[in-house]
């Protein structure tokens, strides 16, 4: 056999050629509906629950084994970023309180940290699904059977197959912030909490804070800086030196985790490391392009937030902390996928249609050679213009607003955003 067809349907690298056939046999035997999209559902958990059992040492899912070994040198009296592993010399690299959260994992044998880990992101995972099905305004009566497809047909993606296959809290992280929007979307009073949280295990989110305070939701800002606060208090309680570490050196070597120019960063400083070399111009252009992202993320996520319409501030924010962030591996760049549902949302004739399943193919490993820098740069750009570009829907599920317009709705929208979520 061909290497590039054995990748292709190999499920280390690609699921979707085993997902798809699966769905493909269901449907021959008549299976339709709801029950067709469980067959799809539990064909992407199946595939990925038996990858992380057939995965085991030594490099299994890398990153889990990472924070875990981390997290036992903690245990044992050491550092938390002490441990580096013996392949790639990588380390812990998140505050303090996110790998204290594996030590719970330290006792379990290595299959059965990988399969319970990945049972986690994967519920996890369909969380994400039916909040994202939430933001999309989707009817309660179809909401299952809408994030059972959602869930199958983000899991064969490149972004949460890697974030799987390596082990990453990504797909945690994604949930905590999806959750609170939906929340906030139901305009329940514990919003932020989520976010806060989030922000403290993994820094980036940490600009869904600053978009609460653009859009002038004030309690929500303010119960989101009290779980960061509360969550890194916890982390220097417990770990005193290597918080002080970590926030007074480690945090701004952003060389830890790898090279900005990478071939699999897909960052804007990523894209401008590739063919820049480094130097005061590298820098300018760098921090000019993260001024103007940044200024089009919270005009437009404002703007969002004015007419309810939480899937485009997901998309808009999320793509936004990827875009800026020095380094945005692949498997970070999952509010992508939420772009993406509210682009499909919106189209209306077969080009658009078209345009979204092209997008859709960009973000599937194709044969094993997703990280390749002409992918990542591509992907890059699918960022830049899911920030630029998501379309804003009113809250009558109307035709997106336009972009240039200040106001949509009534000025009662706009004070009810003020008010505390």
């Amino acid at each position: 056999m061909p290497n590039w067809l054995f990748e292709l349907i190999n499920p280390w690298t690609t699921p979707l050629a085993i997902v798809a056939a699966v769905v493909v046999l269901a449907w021959t035997c008549r299976v339709r509906g709801r029950w067709l999209a469980i067959v799809a559902l539990s064909a992407a958990a199946g595939v990925a629950l038996w990858q992380s059992w057939k995965a085991g040492p030594p490099n299994g899912l890398l990153d889990l084994q990472i924070y875990t070994n981390a997290a036992r040198a903690w245990v044992n009296g050491g550092s938390l970023y002490d441990y580096h592993d013996p392949t790639f010399n990588l380390s812990a690299t998140y505050p303090p309180i996110g790998p204290l959260l594996f030590t719970s994992l330290t006792p379990l044998t290595a299959d059965g940290r990988e399969v319970l880990f990945t049972i986690v992101n994967l519920l996890a995972l369909f969380g994400c699904t039916w909040s994202v099905a939430g933001l999309a305004r989707v009817e309660a009566i179809k909401r299952f059977e809408w994030a059972a497809w959602a869930f199958a047909a983000a899991t064969v993606t490149i972004p949460v197959w890697l974030t799987l296959r390596q082990g990453q809290i990504n797909i945690v992280l994604w949930l905590l912030v999806l959750v609170d929007l939906d929340a906030m979307r139901r305009t329940a009073r514990w919003t932020g909490i989520g976010i806060g949280v989030a922000t403290a295990i993994k820094l980036i989110p940490g600009l869904f804070i600053v978009w609460l305070a653009a859009s002038k939701r004030w309690a929500s800002m303010l119960r989101a800086v009290l779980a960061l606060a509360v969550a890194t208090a916890l982390g220097w309680a417990l770990a005193p030196a290597d918080s002080k570490l970590y926030w007074t050196d480690l945090v701004w070597h952003s060389d830890r985790v790898g090279s900005v120019g990478d071939g699999r960063n897909n960052s804007i400083l990523g894209v401008i490391a590739r063919v820049v070399e480094p130097g005061a111009l590298r820098s300018v252009l760098w921090l000019l392009l993260l001024t103007v992202v940044l200024s089009i993320a919270l005009i437009r996520s404002v703007r969002a937030s004015r007419v309810n319409d939480y899937l485009a501030v997901a998309a808009i924010v999320g793509c936004a902390t990827a875009a800026v962030s020095p380094i945005s591996w692949t498997h970070h760049l999952g509010f992508l996928l939420v772009a993406l549902v509210a682009f499909v949302l919106q189209a209306k004739t077969t080009r658009a249609k078209v345009l979204c399943v092209v997008a859709y193919l960009f973000l599937v490993d194709p044969g094993g050679h997703g990280d390749e820098p002409l992918l990542s740069t591509v992907r890059a750009f699918l960022v830049f213009g899911a920030v630029c570009f998501t379309p804003i829907r009113s809250a009558d599920n109307s035709e997106p607003i336009q972009t240039n317009q200040t106001k949509t709705t009534p000025s009662n929208r706009e004070t009810n955003s003020a008010l505390p979520s």
